[in-house]
């Protein structure tokens, strides 16, 4: 047997308070809460897999992108969309506009911006619903509708979280190998990802210093003196970046607030080197 190892930024998209953090969680650590946080941005978690198929076994690391659900935050989700190779969609079985979100909201923003991607959909909370063949049954026509796979779901009793995120891993990797079969250049993860980080840290700034507008420029003025490329930028330039733009944010902000940020910028730069 034959073995590979790949990385793949992969999305959870879906309204806000349909449990896709709890979904990560119950996936990730096996733990539950019924506590709700709202993810502020973008949240990113690391979780190994490993996919068999016949003579050959693939470990496969998911950087899993939780994306603000909160429908008005343009730039920042689709900004998260960037250089994806795959997305579990996530609704509530309780509420049906959760749903109608995925179709006409959800979906339609995530073709306009990544290539076509395997795509895996999640009723979640079928715990608390009393008519479960109804649910089933509003599934089904979905996937039908979508022409996709998925699953009925709880992040937490963990009904088929494991199976939902193993499909779209599997997903993934057959995806991958048949663009390679094709001939088709298959790009490499990391440049993309930290082009996605480099984004995600400029806008970041942006908000801590007032906004894209008035920020900008400051932003730009210390990616630019961290010898950064934009096109394609470099563990070593983001890090110093980060530093850079500590230094500006000292003028505007307390000492406290501008470590924390510096430190939550330099994860995400970690999560994906």
């Amino acid at each position: 047997m034959t073995d590979d190892r790949i990385k793949r930024k992969v999305l959870l998209l879906g309204d806000g308070a349909v449990g896709k953090t709890s979904l990560i969680r119950r996936f990730v650590v096996d733990k539950f809460s019924d506590d709700y946080i709202t993810t502020i941005g973008t949240k990113v978690t690391k979780k190994d897999l490993r996919i068999e198929s016949p003579g050959k076994a693939t470990d496969i690391t998911f950087m899993i992108w939780d994306v603000l659900g909160q429908k008005g935050y343009k730039n920042i989700q689709e900004s998260s969309f960037q250089v994806a190779k795959g997305a579990l969609l996530v609704y509530d079985v309780a509420r049906a506009d959760t749903l109608r979100s995925v179709k006409e909201y959800w979906i339609p923003r995530l073709i306009a911006i990544a290539k076509p991607v395997p795509l895996v959909l999640v009723g979640n909370k079928v715990d608390l619903v009393k008519d479960r063949t109804r649910a089933r049954e509003e599934l089904e026509d979905a996937l039908e509708e979508l022409r996709i796979t998925g699953f009925l779901g709880s992040a937490k009793t963990g009904e088929n979280v494991e199976a939902a995120f193993a499909c779209l891993a599997k997903a993934v990797v057959i995806e991958a190998e048949s663009r390679l079969r094709r001939g088709e250049v298959v790009e490499q993860d990391t440049p993309g990802e930290l082009i996605a980080v480099c984004d995600q840290i400029m806008m970041d700034a942006c908000d801590a210093m007032g906004g894209q507008e008035a920020a900008m420029p400051i932003v730009r003025q210390q990616i630019q003196r961290a010898g950064v490329d934009v096109r394609a930028p470099s563990v070593q330039g983001l890090v110093l970046a980060v530093e850079y733009l500590a230094e500006a944010e000292s003028s505007f902000r307390n000492a406290g607030d501008v470590e924390a940020s510096k430190l939550k910028r330099l994860g995400w730069i970690k999560e994906v080197s």
